[in-house]
C-alpha cells in the first residue's frame, strides 16, 4: 500500500483529482464498463465485441464448496489470501488440498499481516497436506512458539474434533482457507488493522441508524473492515443503499441507456478528432470502433474514469459488493434510497457539452500519462477510506467553479443528498424499534453539506463512530 502526504497531494492534484471523484458518488454499475471488465479477461481481445465480452462473464466457472464454508471463503477472496482468479476457474474446495494451494495460501496470509507491521513466524514448508500440519502452520502465522490445539479452538479458528485419525487426515482446500481466513481476519481485527471508512450513527425514539460512507470500487487491501461496522450491519433489519444492486435487471437497464438507438453515433457528438482519439484508446483495450460508434457520452467519461485492468480498484472489490455480500450471508433485506433507473436518467440528462468537456481532460490525460496519475489518486483515496482520513473528500466538492467536473460532481450531489437525507429521516421518524444500516457514496455522508450537515440541522445529533 502507498504512503501519501495527503495535504502536499491534494495540493497538488486537486484539479485532476475531480475527473475520479464519481467513484464516490455513483453506484458501481454506473463506474466500471461491463465491456472493460469482460475484455480483460478474454485471451486475444483484438476482435472482441461487447457482447462476446458480456458472455464471457456469464460464462466464468463457479467453484463447488460445502455451505457451511460459504462466509470463510467469502472473506478468504476479499482479503486476497488466496489468488482471485481461482474463485472462478471452477475449482472444486471440497477436495483434498494440494501442495501449491497450501503454499499460496499461506505465502499470501504472511503477506497479508507483515504488510500491516504483524509479526509471524516465516512461512510454513508444507509435506504431509494433513490437518495436523496445517494447523501448525497457523500457530506459526500466530508467530507462537508452542503448538497447541486448545489455543486454536479459544479463539474459534478451529472447530473440528480433536481425535488422532480425524487431525492427520488430508485437509480439504476450503477447510485451509476458512482457518487461514478466520486467524488472518482475527489478527487484524485484535490489532486494529482494520478499514475505518466513514461511519456514523444517527439515533432518533427508538430507531438506531448507521450510515457507512462507501467507494465503489476496491482492492484486497481494503479488507478486512473494522468489525464494529460490520456488528453493526448484522444487528440492522435492513440495509439501504442508493440502489438495490441484487436486482437482476439493474445491469440490464443502465447498459440499454449505454447506446444510442437513432441515427446518432459518438463521432456526431465529439468531432472526428476527439472520437478518433477515444477510439484509439478504447482499441488498446481490444474493442472494434463498431463497439463504441454508438455510445453516449456519458457511457465514455464512466468508461474512461478508471483504469480497465482493474488493478488499482475495479467494483468486484468495492465496498458495495462486500456488504451486498454480507447482506445475503446474514439474511438481511436489501432496500434502496434511489434507483437504478433514477440514475440512468440522472447521467443520460446531464448536459452533453459538459461531458463532452471532461471526455478531452480524460484523453489529454491518458494520452500523455496513460493511467499512472489517475491510478495514483485512487491509490490515495482508497487509502483515505481504509484509515478514515476525511481530507479528500471533505474538500473535493461543491467547490465554487464553472469547471465541467465541477459543475458535475455537484449536480450529482446536492439534490439528491436532500432526498436521501428525507428518506432516512422517515427511517428515524417509524414508530417502533428499528435498526437500519445505509450505505451510501461517502461524498454523501462526509462534507459538512452533505446528508449527515442535512440531518443536524434537522436537528439530529449525528455521531461519528
Amino acid at each position: 500500500m502507498i504512503k501519501i502526504n495527503f495535504p502536499k497531494f491534494i495540493k497538488k492534484n486537486k484539479k485532476k483529482l475531480k475527473n475520479i471523484m464519481v467513484l464516490f458518488v455513483l453506484a458501481p454499475a454506473l463506474v466500471i464498463p461491463t465491456f472493460a471488465e469482460g475484455a480483460k479477461k478474454v485471451p486475444n481481445t483484438n476482435d472482441t465485441k461487447v457482447e462476446e465480452t458480456q458472455q464471457t462473464q456469464q460464462t466464468l466457472k463457479l467453484p463447488t464448496f460445502s455451505p457451511w464454508a460459504t462466509a470463510d471463503l467469502n472473506e478468504a477472496q476479499f482479503m486476497g489470501i488466496f489468488p482471485n482468479e481461482r474463485f472462478y476457474d471452477g475449482t472444486d474446495y471440497k477436495k483434498e488440498a494440494k501442495l501449491e494451494e497450501l503454499k499460496k495460501l499461506n505465502e499470501l496470509s504472511n503477506k497479508k499481516l507483515t504488510e500491516r507491521d504483524i509479526k509471524t513466524g516465516g512461512v510454513f514448508e508444507f509435506k504431509n497436506l494433513t490437518r495436523i500440519e496445517v494447523l501448525n502452520s497457523i500457530s506459526r502465522l500466530l508467530n507462537k512458539e508452542e503448538f497447541s490445539i486448545k489455543d486454536l479452538q479459544d479463539k474459534k479458528i478451529f472447530r473440528g474434533e480433536s481425535d488422532e485419525k480425524y487431525l492427520n487426515s488430508k485437509i480439504p482446500l476450503q477447510e485451509a482457507l476458512a482457518l487461514y481466513a478466520r486467524t488472518v481476519n482475527g489478527v487484524l481485527q485484535e490489532n486494529g488493522k482494520t478499514s475505518k471508512g466513514f461511519f456514523y450513527e444517527v439515533k432518533n425514539k427508538d430507531n438506531t441508524i448507521y450510515m457507512l460512507g462507501s467507494i465503489h470500487v476496491g482492492k484486497n487491501e481494503m479488507y478486512p473492515i473494522d468489525g464494529k461496522i460490520i456488528d453493526s450491519l448484522k444487528k440492522s433489519q435492513k440495509i439501504y443503499m442508493e440502489v438495490d444492486l441484487t436486482n437482476p435487471n439493474a445491469a440490464k437497464i443502465m447498459q440499454e441507456a449505454m447506446y444510442y438507438k437513432d441515427n446518432t453515433t459518438l463521432k456526431d457528438d465529439l468531432g472526428d478528432e476527439l472520437y478518433a482519439k477515444v477510439v484509439k484508446i478504447f482499441g488498446n483495450l481490444g474493442l472494434k470502433e463498431e463497439s463504441i460508434r454508438k455510445m453516449r457520452p456519458w457511457a465514455v467519461v464512466n468508461s474512461l474514469s478508471i483504469d480497465p485492468s482493474g488493478e488499482t480498484g475495479n467494483a468486484a472489490f468495492g465496498v458495495e459488493s462486500y456488504f451486498i455480500s454480507q447482506a445475503l450471508l446474514n439474511g438481511i433485506k436489501v432496500g434502496e434510497l434511489e434507483s437504478i433507473e433514477f440514475q440512468r436518467d440522472l447521467l443520460s440528462g446531464f448536459d452533453k457539452e459538459t461531458y463532452i468537456t471532461m471526455i478531452k481532460d480524460s484523453v489529454e490525460e491518458i494520452e500523455n500519462n496513460g493511467y499512472k496519475n489517475i491510478n495514483a489518486q485512487l491509490d490515495a483515496m482508497l487509502e483515505s477510506w481504509i484509515k478514515g482520513d476525511k481530507k479528500i473528500i471533505a474538500g473535493s466538492f461543491r467547490q465554487k467553479s464553472d469547471d465541467a467536473s465541477v459543475k458535475f460532481n455537484n449536480a450529482l450531489v446536492e439534490t439528491r443528498d436532500a432526498n436521501m437525507a428525507e428518506k432516512i429521516e422517515k427511517l428515524l421518524k417509524q414508530d417502533g424499534k428499528n435498526t437500519y444500516f445505509v450505505l451510501v457514496g461517502s461524498a454523501h455522508l462526509v462534507p459538512d453539506e452533505s446528508i449527515t450537515g442535512i440531518l443536524k440541522d434537522k436537528g439530529y445529533e449525528v455521531v461519528e463512530k
